[in-house]
């Protein structure tokens, strides 16, 4: 059982964006790197480009989701985002951080990834802000287009 209150950092030692509209139709942003005790950890946030079809809206999948290494997948899992300067937290709803074997939040130090924060911030707006409204997450110090 996941607790609220336990956290994860994670220091990210790449971040990588993964734009498609014709042949995988996906938009992503891939985050790997080490926590604090050592173990390589990875996830990525993606949706797709076209709007679902009503069996992805009666299966759940009329959202954004988001995948962890091992390959287990959640859509619309996230209640909150934060990116302040070069932290960016992902707080996850409980039964769903329970799925994909993390924390229910989950802090991502980008201080050495090399990634740009306002490229970063736009890509991850484009992916949440989208899909079904009742799963999108609160924005917090990300671009958001209005």
């Amino acid at each position: 059982m996941v607790s609220e209150g336990i956290e994860v950092r994670l220091t990210a030692t790449e971040v990588g964006f993964f734009e498609d509209y014709e042949d995988e139709e996906a938009l992503e942003v891939g985050v790997r790197g080490i926590d604090d005790a050592g173990v390589r950890r990875s996830f990525s946030i993606q949706r797709s480009t076209y709007e679902p079809d009503e069996q992805e809206v009666q299966s759940g999948m009329d959202s954004y989701n988001v995948s962890n290494e091992q390959g287990f997948t959640v859509y619309g899992c996230l209640r909150r985002v934060w990116l302040n300067g070069t932290l960016l937290a992902l707080e996850f709803a409980a039964e769903d951080a329970e799925i994909l074997e993390i924390p229910a939040r989950v802090e991502v130090d980008l201080c050495d990834s090399g990634v740009d924060i306002t490229n970063l911030s736009t890509k991850l707006s484009e992916i949440l802000d989208w899909g079904s409204p009742e799963k999108r997450p609160e924005l917090i110090g990300l671009n958001v287009s209005e």
